[in-house]
């Protein structure tokens, strides 16, 4: 979360509830992608190999025309070099006696050498071409596969709100259960979903601990912490009794669905953040009570600055 949040997409009329940002961890507004995404606009129809081909031909726009020179050019200076290297040898056999040899030499070096040159300039030219299209290729794939984990995080929202959480009600810790939607919408709730080994949900209590802001003391923010690796079990468990997880801002997860939840939101995560270590790093998701996710990161939480955030979102939209 910390170097990984996903940047707050702007939007231009009011949310409606389910409206979720994607995760975008690692932004590349480089030319290449500007380009593939451009070339997806535009070219719908277009078969992924001539799309890739169009791309690297508009990065490299003269690398045809070059490869085109190298051939023609290195092919003149073989012809001319193997014509004079046959009157080299008709004059080396006494079959010719009109041959300048000294010039004749110099007219070898000049011609062979020209087309090993070009030869060697088609090479390490064509090389780089493939390399470009391999390039373009992959960022292809990885924007289609960035592009449909977009859209299943958008679908699963609505799962989102359906799943359950026991939250305090009073001092005296009695408890009430119920859905994420309707503790938003009676409560006005927001909601920050830690999921990721024991080690990573503790260190994000401890940090929500620490800060106590106004958010948390007021009771708007509730953290819902889901222990993954197989110890959900151990985690509900065990609620309530370490100090960091005995708070009133500390929602508890209620049934299996939770579990299947985290699952394909880290499953996501990884095609989005392009990174193998999203269980070990573990992942959160900031979701507003007007049911905007603001927020999916992956990684510790700045809370102060996923605070802040929360609140322009909420002002922004009021």
């Amino acid at each position: 979360l910390s170097s990984a949040f996903s940047p707050r997409l702007p939007s231009a009329s009011p949310p409606v509830r389910r409206a979720p940002t994607a995760l975008s961890v690692e932004p590349d507004p480089d030319t290449l992608d500007d380009l593939v995404a451009a070339s997806r606009r535009d070219k719908p129809g277009l078969d992924g190999d001539l799309r890739t081909k169009l791309i690297a031909e508009t990065i490299a726009p003269w690398r045809t025309l070059r490869l085109f020179l190298y051939g023609s050019l290195g092919s003149g200076a073989s012809i001319g070099g193997f014509v004079t290297l046959t009157a080299v040898l008709a004059a080396l056999s006494g079959a010719r006696t009109d041959v300048d040899l000294v010039a004749s030499y110099k007219d070898l070096a000049i011609d062979f050498g020209f087309a090993i040159g070009f030869a060697v300039a088609f090479f390490y030219d064509s090389k780089g071409g493939k390399e470009l299209n391999e390039r373009v290729g992959d960022r292809i794939e990885k924007k289609v596969a960035r592009r449909s984990a977009s859209k299943r995080l958008r679908a699963r929202e609505s799962v989102l709100g359906r799943l359950r959480v026991e939250i305090r009600v009073s001092e005296d810790r009695d408890t009430k259960e119920g859905t994420v939607d309707d503790i938003q919408v009676g409560a006005g709730q927001n909601f920050v979903v830690v999921a990721g080994p024991r080690p990573v949900v503790r260190d994000a209590l401890l940090g929500a601990q620490l800060l106590k802001g106004p958010f948390f003391a007021r009771g708007d923010v509730l953290i819902v912490p889901v222990v993954t690796g197989g110890e959900e079990g151990a985690e509900q468990a065990g609620f309530g009794k370490r100090k960091e997880e005995d708070q009133s801002y500390v929602a508890r997860p209620m049934g299996p669905g939770w579990a299947d939840y985290v699952e394909a939101e880290m499953a996501d995560a990884e095609v989005q953040a392009n990174n193998e270590d999203v269980r070990e790093k573990g992942i959160a998701i900031v979701l507003a009570r007007n049911g905007e996710v603001v927020r999916r990161g992956v990684g510790s939480i700045p809370w102060r600055r996923t605070i802040e955030e929360l609140q322009g979102a909420l002002a922004a939209n009021q």
